[in-house]
């Protein structure tokens, strides 16, 4: 009983930290994700670099061997999505790629190559005010 009992604890643990369902997410599930990320991988570190119009943070989760300081000679690159509060492709991407970098680091041999050679840094959306007020509707919708 104790194992099967640890095992659906550790699996909920897993689950909650990594798992990444593909769909738009609002801005506090967003939120909470990056903060399981950052608190589940070790290479990970998450800062908000300010605060929208409404607010609300804007994040910036940086990967790689050593992610919460610049070293000379690594070269460090940025990801930003959702610019436009109606353009969210870029939102969805960003988190699948924070995704497959965090499954893929140490069982991958391209990711891990990859975080230990530089740092990247992944500002999912750069406006959650009006990736919040926008709608929802793909097909009926204006926009971008």
């Amino acid at each position: 009983m104790f194992i099967l009992a640890l095992c659906l604890y550790l699996g909920k643990l897993v689950s909650s930290g990594v798992s990444l369902e593909f769909r738009y997410h609002n801005t506090v599930e967003v939120e909470r994700y990056l903060r399981d990320v950052n608190n589940t991988f070790q290479f990970t570190h998450l800062h908000s670099i300010g605060k929208s119009v409404e607010g609300r943070d804007l994040w910036v989760l940086i990967l790689g061997k050593n992610p919460s300081e610049h070293q000379m000679g690594i070269p460090e690159f940025k990801y930003v999505g959702n610019m436009h509060g109606n353009e969210v492709v870029g939102r969805v991407l960003l988190l699948q790629l924070i995704d497959h970098l965090t499954r893929g680091y140490l069982s991958d041999p391209l990711v891990t190559r990859l975080l230990n050679s530089t740092r990247v840094h992944i500002l999912v959306s750069m406006n959650p005010d009006g990736f919040e007020s926008s709608s929802r509707d793909c097909m009926y919708s204006q926009g971008r």
